[in-house]
């Protein structure tokens, strides 16, 4: 066999092993959620829990461009009586809610009356490792986000 012809095999493999990557990650990123939105109150009636609005999912774009848009109603605001977390159905872990001033960002939803508009973002890594893992459809619903407040004991 000639070293010419070599080349064009294994030329023909990568592009073959390129195509099926290609194929195998627009699946993964169009997958479907895996569980419905039906809706889970909380038994406890010192946590109080909000819905997203919006979800922004796009990791590949970097840092930042995974996060939750949320309506949160003004008793909210500047009250330090609450412990504040950000939960996504289908991962097992709390992420914390970094607090910052009241930035307005471009695309963000206008607040309704009597509520403020907060963001909360999701590491990279773990929009990425839901790709993976398949839970990317369950990370792009906003059904899914959940911002947590919880009642602290003075």
């Amino acid at each position: 066999m000639k070293p010419r012809g070599a080349h064009k095999t294994i030329g023909f493999a990568a592009a073959g092993v390129a195509l099926v990557l290609a194929g195998t990650v627009i699946w993964l990123v169009n997958k479907p959620p895996t569980a419905d939105c039906s809706a889970e109150a909380s038994a406890d009636h010192k946590v109080h829990e909000i819905r997203a609005t919006k979800v922004v999912v796009q990791p590949w774009l970097g840092k930042h461009h995974v996060y939750g848009i949320f309506m949160v109603p003004n008793r909210y605001k500047q009250n330090k009586n609450y412990a504040l977390t950000m939960a996504v159905r289908g991962f097992n872990h709390h992420f914390p809610v970094v607090e910052r001033a009241d930035k307005l960002y471009p695309d963000d939803i206008p607040a309704e009356p009597g509520h403020y508009v907060k963001r909360v973002y999701v590491p990279t890594r773990v929009a990425l490792w839901s790709l993976v893992t398949g839970l990317f459809g369950d990370l792009r619903a906003p059904c899914h986000w959940t911002l947590v407040f919880t009642e602290q004991t003075p």
